[in-house]
């Protein structure tokens, strides 16, 4: 228990956490001398190895190098906690950085627009944002980070995607549009709704229900592509999403109770798996029907092989077990183990 308090505390120090590429490449030389006919018989027995080593100037100029692994990731916690007004927590939110730039954002709850400024993230390198759901603590702050956008320099079109609606909450494309439409409460954003009419233009994409054989795929750029999977949030429509990038894959699940059971497989090997911690093992059935028990974090934890997990959206409720829950899933995941901090970041690697 007091080396997995130390390993933590020195996480949440940042200790250990600078991006570096563990890519190691080697390089060999070859020295070949001239032999006499009667030389090279002496030592016939050795021709069939020096022929498997030797190489012709053709083929001088291709890399021996293996292909580059997980590399130039990371994943930062702009907020860990969950709707609380008093746990000292920025609601959900997570900065995916890419070869040094801030290029997909995850979920955007309430304080999450201050703290993408605090991780020093830049809202031109953005590529896109994804939504799990539209409660308020993952999507509240939206409209901030538009409108904080206009003291930037961006002028690179931005999509936002998220789930499709049903009767209880609105779609994404529909969520947007009552923000910054039109018609919308902040309606004079709504220049960046319409192509041509601003600097850069916010497309909208709804996703309707999904699988985990046939999941939504999509790719935002020639090295950046994302998937997402319809999780169960009691009746509010949810997703949890995959980004890769770089051969690294990172998986949100999002706020969800795994009704389904095919988060684990979702995230299968993954670089690094974030799983919600909003209740415990006690919690009422509502509860249950909205989130995952701690036990269930520690199975998928345990199933999904991903080589490290983040324990996120802290509340109040599910804080007392933290630790515990921490070094359990500790006992059985495959690699570190992180319980959120805001402002953390994590760098995704090969694992050697």
């Amino acid at each position: 228990m007091t080396v997995i308090n130390k390993r933590l505390s020195n996480v949440r120090s940042g200790i250990g956490l600078t991006r570096q590429d563990k890519l190691r490449g080697r390089k060999q030389t070859a020295f070949f001398c001239a032999m006499t006919t009667t030389a090279i018989l002496s030592f016939s027995a050795l021709a069939q190895p020096l022929s498997q080593l030797s190489t012709t100037s053709d083929d001088a100029g291709l890399s021996t190098s293996p292909p580059m692994g997980c590399h130039n990731v990371s994943v930062q916690i702009l907020g860990s906690g969950g709707p609380e007004l008093d746990d000292g927590r920025t609601s959900s939110a997570y900065v995916v950085w890419i070869n040094d730039s801030a290029r997909v954002l995850v979920d955007a709850g309430s304080g999450s627009s201050v703290q993408f400024g605090a991780a020093g993230a830049t809202f031109e390198s953005l590529e896109v944002i994804l939504l799990s759901h539209l409660h308020t603590d993952h999507s509240a702050d939206l409209p901030s980070f538009v409108k904080g956008g206009y003291f930037t320099d961006r002028e690179k079109d931005l999509i936002i995607m998220g789930p499709e609606g049903n009767d209880i909450m609105p779609s994404t494309n529909a969520y947007v549009s009552s923000l910054i439409g039109k018609n919308g409460a902040f309606k004079y954003l709504s220049s960046y709704t319409i192509e041509g009419q601003d600097d850069y233009t916010i497309s909208t994409k709804s996703i309707g229900a999904t699988t985990f054989e046939q999941p939504f795929k999509r790719n935002v750029n020639d090295s950046v592509s994302v998937e997402a999977m319809t999780v169960n949030h009691g009746p509010i429509p949810a997703l949890a999403w995959k980004v890769k990038a770089n051969g690294c894959e990172a998986v949100f699940s999002g706020d969800t109770n795994d009704k389904q059971g095919n988060l684990a497989r979702f995230a299968k090997n993954a670089d690094l798996l974030v799983l919600h911690n909003a209740i415990g093992d006690d919690a009422g059935q509502v509860a249950k029907n909205l989130h995952m028990t701690p036990t269930q974090i520690i199975d998928i934890a345990a199933q999904s092989n991903a080589k490290q997990i983040v324990l996120s959206h802290i509340m109040k409720r599910s804080e007392p077990g933290l630790d515990a829950l921490t070094e359990a899933v500790t006992v059985v995941a495959e690699g570190r183990v992180y319980a959120a901090e805001d402002l953390m970041n994590i760098t995704l690697s090969e694992q050697e």
